[in-house]
């Protein structure tokens, strides 16, 4: 039985449809000592399968090490939400992945699906849909900033 509803599937065919460029969500599982894991990628594999531009990845935590340095990945059940660019030169095609930095640690379910499906729409359009203003604020910013927004369920 699946996580979605037929009807929200549905509705998220359609707003799929207005994806820009294709986005990757890379999930980062085990099968030991994670009870939320199984779960996180079912729900994952159900997004992906409405949309040819989502594509999911899954990597064992404990295994795929390059990948978890590589997205400097803390702990599991968590995901990259990252935008599949192809670039030209010379007649050659390649395709990479660019990364904003964007997480999710857990299930995203409840509020955070929403935030989710926010996050899949700018990143596949590129745009964080933030003001001028503040992104001219954020580019005066000389150190590296960690910024985490907790939620939990009430």
């Amino acid at each position: 039985m699946g996580l979605l509803k037929e009807s929200d599937r549905e509705q998220l065919k359609q707003e799929f449809q207005q994806l820009q460029n294709p986005v990757k969500l890379a999930l980062f599982t085990q099968a030991l000592d994670c009870e939320y894991c199984p779960i996180t990628q079912q729900l994952l594999e159900e997004v992906a399968e409405l949309s040819d531009k989502i594509q999911l990845q899954v990597f064992n935590f404990a295994i795929d090490k390059d990948q978890v340095f590589e997205y400097k990945i803390a702990r599991v059940p968590a995901l990259a939400v990252l935008r599949v660019e192809t670039h030209s030169h010379n007649g050659a095609t390649q395709t990479v992945d660019r990364d904003y930095g964007i997480r999710f640690y857990g299930v995203p379910a409840g509020y955070e699906f929403a935030s989710l499906l926010g996050d899949i729409f700018d990143v596949s359009r590129g745009e964080s849909g933030l003001s001028e203003q503040t992104k001219g604020a954020l580019k005066d910013l000389r150190d590296p900033l960690h910024l985490q927004v907790f939620t939990t369920p009430t």
